[in-house]
């Protein structure tokens, strides 16, 4: 299978308004100085080895939880590790199914409801109670291949620093029915002080999880290569624990792309992921909250009360 039969199953979130343009880069500021970082992710997986989804984060309080090990995944979790469904991508300016196996997707046919998403999830988390800070970071609409990189890059308003202290980020993991990569616990970029920490690590083979939703049979009938086989693995009931290994071998011989994909093997390096702080001079602030993208970020304004 050649690299252009690879797509990852997404969604739009229920919640956005409007794209209200598109810039380099995406903005939320009023009359405070604004804070610029990138966040990076880069495949490190050697030739032929496994490929990741775009990856959805979200920035928070520190009390958003994206997973519980060893408790049953999320409507949200379950719809990344097994599809890669995050919510955004149908509303993502260069995200396109167009000539690829999912082409023909759209907001009428999706197998799971839009609600289940971890977009739609998080803008309704307490973790988020103002403005919400989410995203993908992806080189294109099939995800981040062996030696991929991608970085996106966000302004807000450093008023809002003590709402995003915290990092979440999620990603599906190719060639597995439900293995993904993601923080057990939220990743402090800033100090309770407001002085930024960043983030800087790898995630190795050994980091990655298995959501427990989907039994593991690396089937081509079971994982997400085609709009036919999307949400049709056989269900588990199980709960998120450290990828438990493959049940054999065939998937890697079977497809060539994937030969070297087996991440359990020892030292196996998965991707490295940064968050870092930009000291170049940004654009005057305004007084105006608009909903801007790069690279699937987005910043989403909540229209509805909480309560409703």
């Amino acid at each position: 299978m050649t690299n252009q039969h690879w797509h990852l199953f997404k969604s739009p979130t229920i919640l956005m308004a409007a794209i209200a343009a598109l810039s380099s880069t995406m903005t939320m500021t009023s009359t405070a100085n604004a804070i610029t970082l990138n966040l990076s992710v880069e495949n490190l997986s050697p030739e032929n080895g496994a490929v990741l989804s775009p990856v959805w984060f979200g920035l928070h309080d520190g009390t958003f939880n994206t997973f519980d090990p060893g408790s049953p995944a999320s409507s949200a979790i379950e719809a990344i590790a097994e599809d890669g469904l995050t919510g955004l991508e149908f509303s993502t300016p260069g995200f396109s199914f167009d000539n690829t196996p999912l082409e023909g997707l759209n907001l009428n046919n999706t197998p799971i409801p839009l609600s289940s998403t971890i977009a739609n999830l998080f803008t309704q988390s307490s973790g988020t109670p103002n403005d919400v800070i989410q995203g993908k970071i992806f080189e294109n609409a099939l995800g981040l291949f062996p030696g991929d990189a991608a970085t996106v890059k966000i302004n807000f308003d450093d008023n809002l620093i003590a709402n995003n202290r915290f990092f979440s980020y999620v990603s599906m993991l190719i060639p597995t029915n439900d293995g993904f990569i993601g923080d057990d616990e939220p990743i402090e970029i800033f100090d309770a002080e407001g002085n930024f920490i960043g983030a800087d690590f790898i995630v190795l083979g050994s980091d990655v999880w298995d959501a427990g939703t989907e039994v593991n049979d690396e089937s081509l009938s079971s994982l997400p290569f085609s709009l036919e086989v999307l949400a049709q693995g056989e269900d588990e009931n199980g709960v998120v624990e450290k990828f438990p290994g493959f049940t054999g071998d065939e998937i890697f011989s079977f497809i060539p792309s994937l030969s070297n994909a087996d991440f359990t093997v020892e030292d196996y390096q998965v991707a490295r992921i940064r968050v870092t702080q930009v000291t170049e001079s940004v654009p005057e602030p305004t007084t105006t909250i608009g909903l801007f993208a790069l690279g699937g970020l987005f910043v989403l304004r909540r229209r509805i009360s909480r309560t409703q």
